[in-house]
C-alpha cells in the first residue's frame, strides 16, 4: 500500500517577488465511513457488523461527551483527541471571556505505531498532470 500524490504549481511571493513553485500534495482516493469500517473489522473478529457499528457510533458520542467537558480522550491503539480553542489577543486580561473565544476545536496526535504505519506507506504518483491551485478570494473582496 502507497498514498498516492499529485503536483501542485503555486505561485509564492518571496519578499516582493512572485514566482511558480512546485508542491506535492496527497490525491485523496476514497471516504472510507463508518459502515465500511464496521464491515471490515467484523471480517477480522467474531463480532457482527451491526456490533461493531454500534460500538463505533457510541464512541463518537462517548468522545464529544468528554471533549464538551475539556478532558483528554487517549485511545491507546489509535492516537489522543484534546479539545482546543482559538482565542484573539485582548490587552486586559478581564477582557478574557467567551467573547475573545473565537471558535473551539479538536486536536488529534496519532499514536508512533499509527504514524509509523502511514510514514512506511510509501508514495506513488497516482496523477501525471500538474494541477493550478485554486486562487479563493476573501469575503468582501469582490
Amino acid at each position: 500500500m502507497a498514498i498516492g500524490y499529485y503536483k501542485l504549481k503555486r505561485k509564492l511571493n518571496v519578499n516582493g517577488t512572485v514566482k511558480d513553485v512546485y508542491v506535492a500534495k496527497v490525491a485523496r482516493a476514497n471516504v472510507v465511513d463508518t459502515d465500511i469500517l464496521a464491515e471490515e473489522i467484523a471480517a477480522m473478529c467474531t463480532a457482527s457488523e451491526g456490533d461493531v457499528l454500534m460500538v463505533l457510533r457510541n464512541m463518537e458520542h462517548v468522545i464529544k461527551n468528554h471533549l464538551s467537558k475539556g478532558d483528554v480522550v487517549k485511545l491507546s491503539s489509535l492516537g489522543t483527541f484534546s479539545p482546543t480553542i482559538r482565542a484573539k489577543a485582548v490587552d486586559k486580561a478581564d477582557d478574557v471571556n467567551q467573547f475573545s473565544i473565537e471558535s473551539t476545536g479538536i486536536n488529534f496526535k496519532p499514536t508512533q505505531r499509527l504514524l509509523n504505519g502511514v510514514r512506511e506507506a510509501g508514495v506513488w504518483l497516482a496523477d501525471k498532470r500538474i494541477m493550478k491551485a485554486i486562487v479563493r478570494k476573501k469575503a468582501g473582496n469582490e
